[in-house]
């Protein structure tokens, strides 16, 4: 039997309900045999982000016996058997949304501040690369380069990105690094996936002055009528019309020597795309969100197709045993055939389409299934203190 363990992100969902969950699926029957409650991430009374902020489960990893889970601002570690390892959080990795487990540590991309960051197996964090200070890199791609913290103070974790009380996205978050893997010779590969540069902040500090005199909103309520008369179909996250900047996404990887490769680059995205996987062929499949669609590419650039598979969010990807790819479509997974570009199969998770799939990974033969509830096995996360994390009473703290 081949296990998916999938993670998801409840979207608009209250603050005090579950905001994500662990599936196992049975891919050969197609059929669920396990959903999990995870642990929340704490602070969330202070998010407004209905599409999902600080809610869900992310991304995940296997190594040496070990599953590690990450939440919005923190990384769990489990045994086969879901007993809690260790947990490693710090004030400068937040907004988490993919990891990798590897051999040297675990890499995390901090999507709320533009940072790419190693966890070492003991919990402390070395590297730290901040990608506006990759100055070839952003102006290679026109991304942002202006610095709004400074690094050493990202590495002290003076500014706690995990509260998310003080900093305004827009801001900080002008890559969008959230999509990780591997590839046999030990690049990283990364998605930037939406890039932004720094004239599209000073848009943004337009739309902070109308939000402040109050105006922003009957703005797109103007725009929303103007689209209807045009009968223009809706941007996914945006009302506006005539988009005055957009972004790109990017693939890149980084060497063990410090060296930035540029591997595809996708103009006009209107929402972040997602979820980079290298293939077992030399490949590698991208998902293009904005438009619904599976990229297939070699590393050298060259686009081999380009299909559309869905109207919804695309987050989630895995390569299965016989080559196909497993891909998240909002509350489904839809099974992908490379060779004929085509969705050849579907499973659906759950009836909600607000449960969104996050990320896709295999089950071990050897991990029993989770259970109903991993907060209400381990505790419930009450806040954090520098680089711990702080339990509920009535819990066991673990530390690194």
């Amino acid at each position: 039997m081949t296990r998916l363990l999938i993670s998801t992100n409840h979207r608009e969902v209250l603050n005090s309900a579950i905001s994500g969950w662990l599936y196992v699926v049975d891919l050969e029957n197609r059929t669920v045999l396990k959903r999990s409650a995870g642990v929340e991430a704490p602070y969330r009374v202070h998010d407004t982000n209905p599409r999902g902020g600080m809610r869900g489960i992310r991304g995940m990893g296997f190594r040496n016996g070990e599953v590690a889970l990450s939440n919005y601002s923190s990384i769990l570690f489990f045994d086969c058997h879901w007993n809690l390892l260790r947990a490693f959080t710090h004030p400068s990795v937040s907004s988490i949304h993919e990891i990798c487990y590897a051999e040297d540590g675990i890499w995390v991309t901090s999507t709320a501040n533009d940072v790419l960051a190693r966890f070492k197996l003991d919990g402390e964090l070395d590297p730290l690369i901040y990608m506006r200070t990759q100055k070839p890199l952003m102006r290679r791609l026109g991304g942002p380069l202006r610095q709004v913290v400074r690094l050493k103070d990202l590495v002290a974790g003076k500014k706690d990105f995990r509260l998310r009380t003080y900093f305004n996205l827009d801001v900080y978050d002008r890559t969008h690094l959230n999509g990780i893997c591997q590839m046999p010779d030990g690049r990283l590969l990364m998605s930037l996936g939406l890039l932004v540069g720094d004239y599209f902040g000073f848009l943004m500090n337009i739309k902070t002055v109308m939000l402040k005199l109050k105006v922003w909103n009957l703005f797109l309520a103007l725009n929303r009528g103007v689209r209807r008369l045009l009968h223009r179909d809706k941007k996914m996250l945006s009302d506006l019309v005539v988009q005055p900047a957009k972004g790109k996404s990017a693939i890149v990887s980084l060497g063990a020597e410090g060296d930035w490769r540029t591997h595809l680059i996708l103009p006009t995205a209107q929402n972040p795309s997602h979820s980079i996987r290298f293939l077992s062929d030399g490949t590698a499949a991208y998902l293009n969100t904005s438009h619904g669609e599976v990229v297939h590419f070699r590393l050298d650039g060259q686009v081999l197709s380009n299909t559309k598979v869905s109207e919804r969010f695309l987050r989630g990807l895995l390569e299965l045993p016989d080559g196909r790819l497993a891909l998240g479509s909002s509350n489904n997974v839809l099974i992908f055939d490379l060779k004929i570009c085509s969705i050849v199969d579907r499973i659906e998770l759950s009836s909600d389409p607000l449960n969104s799939v996050f990320d896709i990974q295999f089950l071990p033969p050897d991990f029993d299934l989770p259970p109903d509830s991993l907060e209400e096995k381990v505790g419930r996360i009450a806040g954090y203190d520098g680089h711990t994390i702080l339990w509920e009473s009535g819990t066991t703290p673990v530390t690194p």
